[in-house]
């Protein structure tokens, strides 16, 4: 008579305790993923017959759904804490999917010259593109005719031929939220910075600005908004010049990210201005290194893993999919009201 395998068994087989293993294979999350995925695995393998179905399942899509396949990341250099937080939430996901990732730094001379990765020479199965590129980089790797998710996409009438979708970060609704809560404080001039020719979500954003102005019957004036593109990506010099060329300082300034949004304050200090006493400022991203500085930046929530896990999923079904039309994907975002948009009476009318 074949003897039953049971928990003590694999426990024994893997050198783990009893209860590590009564927890991997009732899909508890307090054991890690790869810890749990090779508990799985040798149950599997022993024949143990009282296995979670939804312990199973996933194991089933981990060996035939993407097992082994090589994904390429490519970034530009700058990235920040922002990226980093999306990069693991890539990381955690393809392993759940036992797929293979490669992250590839793209310098800009490489960008300017169409130079890809050796990866994409070698085993690339598919591709993640972090970061907006110039349309002859872009078009570059969608050459190769691999199953691409963009974080994003780009801005303006950049054509996709391809079997590519885009996850991006809904902007719109929670910049329009913002705007209005300035509004309804009194507040009736207010600026705008953020370049809306870089890619769609930063146009989101600004048409967010736009529509919370004009539904409260708030004229929008091009003197105190800057949409450009600039060589340095805003640098503090950049937004210090933006500033310093409106036509008068608004009440209130709407940033495109958190990032603007510190510099801007900064450069508001410099010409003896208070936020929010003089100024009001918002951002959008929740960088924490950024928006818990004095005072604490009024911003929107994105959830940076959950992203990262996103696009894998988008890419991984993209690669199951690869007739259907191209996607774009909205993520809900929410608004964070802080300090440095606080402001309840205006000093300069």
């Amino acid at each position: 008579m074949i003897k039953k395998v049971t928990i003590q068994d694999i426990a024994a087989e893997m050198g783990l305790s009893r209860n590590t293993v009564a927890k991997a294979l009732s899909n508890s999350e307090t054991v890690a993923y790869d810890t749990r995925l090779g508990i799985v695995r040798k149950a599997w393998e022993m024949g143990y017959q009282k296995m979670n179905p939804s312990v199973l399942e996933e194991y089933k899509i981990v060996e035939n759904r993407a097992d082994n396949k090589t994904v390429i990341i490519l970034a530009k250099r700058e990235l920040s804490v922002f990226w980093n937080s999306i990069i693991v939430g890539i990381s955690d996901e393809l392993n759940r999917f036992n797929c293979r990732m490669r992250l590839n730094f793209i310098s800009s001379e490489d960008e300017e010259n169409l130079v890809l990765p050796r990866d994409f020479y070698e085993d690339a199965d598919a591709v993640i593109l972090m970061s907006i590129f110039n349309p002859r980089y872009t078009e570059s790797i969608l050459e190769k005719k691999l199953p691409t998710v963009f974080l994003d996409s780009p801005a303006g009438d950049f054509e996709i031929e391809h079997n590519c979708d885009s996850i991006i970060c809904e902007g719109a609704s929670s910049v329009r939220k913002i705007t209005d809560s300035l509004i309804k404080q009194g507040l009736t001039s207010i600026g705008f910075i953020g370049d809306v020719t870089y890619c769609e979500s930063i146009r989101q954003r600004f048409s967010g600005y736009c529509s919370a102005m004009a539904d409260n019957g708030v004229r929008v004036d091009p003197g105190i908004i800057f949409t450009k593109h600039l060589p340095e990506m805003y640098s503090h010099a950049e937004v210090e010049e933006i500033i310093g060329g409106f036509k008068y300082i608004p009440q209130a300034i709407v940033c495109s990210n958190d990032d603007i949004a510190l510099k801007c304050i900064r450069a508001l200090v410099r010409k003896g201005l208070k936020c929010p006493g003089d100024v009001a400022v918002t951002g959008f991203d929740n960088e924490e290194a950024l928006t818990q500085a004095e005072p604490k930046l009024t911003t929107v929530l994105v959830q940076h893993q959950m992203l990262g896990r996103r696009l894998v999923q988008q890419l991984l079904w993209r690669m199951s999919n690869p007739a259907y039309p191209v996607e774009t994907v909205l993520l809900a975002t929410k608004p964070i009201y802080r300090r440095s948009s606080m402001k309840t009476t205006s000093k300069r009318q």
